[in-house]
């Protein structure tokens, strides 16, 4: 079965090797295989392979690898190694003999650096990645094995941890043979020897080590060691562990299948299958023996609803009329039934290890694509975003399948700050310019820049702040709320906008209302001037008005729908610079000139789009263009060429979640902001 932890790889082979029937002390092997750690930057594998009879001694061979900086070769050279140790050490010579063990394994090991050689000599460079292993094999009761690079053998004894791997590579040998010497030895029952692909003593006292091993329960003790590690490993290692114990000696075939009974009702003793009488009477006889055993037994105490189920099977075998073909029947479609359940459970487990490796390799795949999109990124932005979405859809299917939920979690994470990094998103810090809470301001709703001073105004009153200090405040005519507010420059002072469609100018320090020739505005949501024209935006006539000021009247003309193409009815916000640029609610940006609309190009577009616009702003002498997004303010710079946009950067300011609105000194390069009850501003 393969079972998985949080960062951790865990493949269980449950697996008894019985070695030498012929030996006087038989042993017998249980090995099982651990993956722990998290870093997943080298090829980490573990190999076994085992001959139950070869003339007359079965054997096991081990491997425990990592190769690292080699990542397209690492696993055809993990092959090649497992290949020359296992063929060549249960190899026969000429006429059928078999070798002595350590001269089949020091075979091995020149069969294995010939193989390692051959990959050598095929780079320019000669490099083959760093390697790390321990190959071992067990014969009978003996151990051989070999080490290199970090790679370590522990023996535990009786609690007692000896590095059985210490002293047998040489590092200094860079182009050389990598397995030069061999250590070997008798194993004895309760002996306990781990495999490591690094130090592992570098993370666990010897004695810490010896109180965790458990010879009988490879399986736990791997686990508990993997508890043990858990937080202390800096990279990923590679564990084989091997316990022994003691063979019981067992009957022969024969012995068991004469085994003799007697024959309660005649006294007789008779062997079960010393003769060839009726089958079923036989059956009977076997019956009548082993349910007289049973019911002396108390394996089917009457507790539980497994004992009631088996009391009830008891009491059915055990009826006076003894087996029947009816029983035999029913035996027969029993013993089918939990074959047909362990075979389905087999693929069950089969199938279910397949999807764990299958997503397994989706996150290692999406982590890689990450890499590579940030390269991209560098030449094509868009090519990068694509890159991105793929790898956050693999990482999603994981995530939703309920498997390696933290590590998914950590890739999506990894997948929002690459694009936050290609978005070149900046936190900035602003500086409290003025606090409009001193003369009463609760919510402000937007600012209009002056040639000397700031206006600020909410629903009902308009504030002038001049450097710092904010001035009392003037009040508009009653039960009109104001919305939006331009400064006009025909008439070099500002102008407010109300809900309603009314226009107030603030004129020599008080407020007054301005008419057209129709007698009012048409209702919007902003205005703004330019030259000698006042407009509004009306996204219910999905129309944007045009109102030219008549000055020898001081007043306005009639209304003139500007836009004979496209649509605004979706709009929230607009600006000029000679081209009208307008930002709809679902954060689209578009581009008019002389009242029809235009293809906008935006290049390096962000990857987040805008959810909340509610301000766009820039002007015929700037080269920048602002659009307000909540608390994120999108920054992009003219193409005067394409007429089209070039993203920049994001700007979030630390500690600022509400922004209302957003105007540009450009004077002095500072972007003031407008929050609820305070003036901020940042240098760009």
């Amino acid at each position: 079965m393969l079972k998985m932890s949080c960062g951790t790889c865990i493949v269980w082979l449950d697996f008894a090797l019985y070695i030498s029937n012929d030996c006087p002390m038989a042993l017998k092997v249980q090995y099982e295989f651990l993956f722990a750690g998290r870093d997943e930057g080298s090829f980490l594998e573990n190999y076994a392979y085992e001959v139950n009879e070869h003339r007359g001694s079965g054997g096991h061979v081990f491997v425990c690898l990592e190769i690292q900086n080699n990542p397209s070769e690492a696993e055809a050279m993990g092959e090649a190694v497992f290949s020359a140790l296992k063929t060549t050490f249960f190899a026969e010579a000429e006429g059928g003999e078999v070798h002595e063990g350590y001269l089949r394994f020091e075979n091995s090991l020149k069969a294995i650096n010939r193989a390692i050689s051959d990959f050598r000599k095929g780079k320019l460079n000669k490099h083959i990645g760093t390697v790390h292993a321990v190959v071992a094999a067990i014969e009978g009761s003996s151990l051989y094995l070999s080490q290199c690079g970090d790679s370590e053998a522990y023996l535990i004894r009786k609690r007692f941890v000896s590095i059985v791997s210490e002293g047998l590579y040489d590092p200094s040998q860079k182009d050389g043979d990598l397995f030069m010497s061999i250590a070997n030895g008798d194993l004895e029952p309760g002996d306990f020897v781990l495999f490591c692909t690094t130090r592992v003593l570098r993370y666990i006292t010897k004695v810490d080590l010896s109180r965790i091993i458990l010879a009988n329960s490879v399986q736990r003790t791997l686990s508990d060691l993997r508890d043990h590690l858990s937080g202390e490993i800096l990279g990923r290692i590679g564990f084989v562990g091997v316990g022994t114990s003691l063979l019981m000696e067992k009957k022969s075939l024969e012995e068991e299948d004469t085994e003799v009974f007697e024959d309660y009702g005649t006294g007789e003793k008779t062997s079960v299958v010393a003769s060839f009488g009726p089958l079923m009477q036989k059956a009977k006889k076997y019956h009548r023996i082993m349910m007289d055993r049973v019911r002396g037994s108390k394996i089917f105490e009457k507790t539980g609803l497994f004992g009631r189920f088996a009391s009830n099977v008891q009491y059915r075998l055990t009826r006076e009329d003894g087996i029947t073909k009816d029983k035999i029947l029913a035996l027969f479609i029993v013993v089918i039934l939990l074959l047909s359940g362990g075979i389905w459970m087999v693929r069950h487990g089969q199938i279910k290890s397949a999807e764990l490796l299958s997503y397994e390799q989706k996150l290692q795949g999406s982590s890689q694509m990450i890499s590579d999109a940030e390269s991209q990124a560098q030449t094509d932005k868009k090519a990068a975003g694509v890159i991105l979405q793929s790898a956050e859809d693999r990482v999603k299917e994981v995530l939703n399948s309920g498997q390696y939920r933290d590590k998914a979690r950590e890739i999506l994470t990894k997948i929002q700050s690459a694009r936050d990094v290609m978005d070149n998103i900046k936190h900035v810090t602003a500086t409290v310019t003025a606090d409009l809470s001193s003369q009463g301001v609760d919510s402000a709703i937007g600012m209009i820049s002056g040639k000397d001073r700031y206006y600020v105004f909410d629903a009902q009153k308009l504030y002038q702040v001049m450097l710092d200090k904010v001035q009392a405040p003037l009040s508009f005519e009653q039960n009109e709320a104001i919305i939006s507010g331009t400064y006009f420059d025909e008439k070099d002072e500002p102008v407010f906008f109300s809900k309603s469609g009314k226009l107030y100018e603030l004129k020599a320090g008080s407020l007054r209302q301005m008419t057209t020739q129709e007698g009012g505005f048409r209702k919007g949501v902003q205005i703004t001037d330019w030259g000698s024209r006042l407009y509004v935006l009306d996204p219910t006539s999905d129309q944007l008005w045009r109102y030219p000021f008549v000055k020898s009247k001081d007043s306005f003309g009639a209304a003139e729908g500007y836009k004979t193409d496209g649509k605004m009815s979706s709009a929230v916000a607009f600006t000029i610079d000679s081209n009208v640029f307008v930002v709809n609610s679902d954060g689209v940006l578009e581009r008019y000139y002389g009242g029809v609309k235009q293809a906008l190009q935006i290049d390096k577009a962000p990857f987040a789009p805008m959810t909340h616009p509610t301000k766009i702003y820039t002007d015929s002498e700037m080269s920048q263009l602002f659009v307000l997004d909540g608390a994120r303010i999108f920054v992009y710079t003219k193409e005067p060429k394409t007429q089209g946009l070039v993203y920049m950067y994001q700007i979030i300011v630390d500690g600022l979640s509400d922004i209302r609105d957003i105007s540009l000194d450009k004077s002095t390069g500072k972007l003031y902001l407008l929050g609820a009850q305070k003036m901020y501003s940042l240098s760009l």
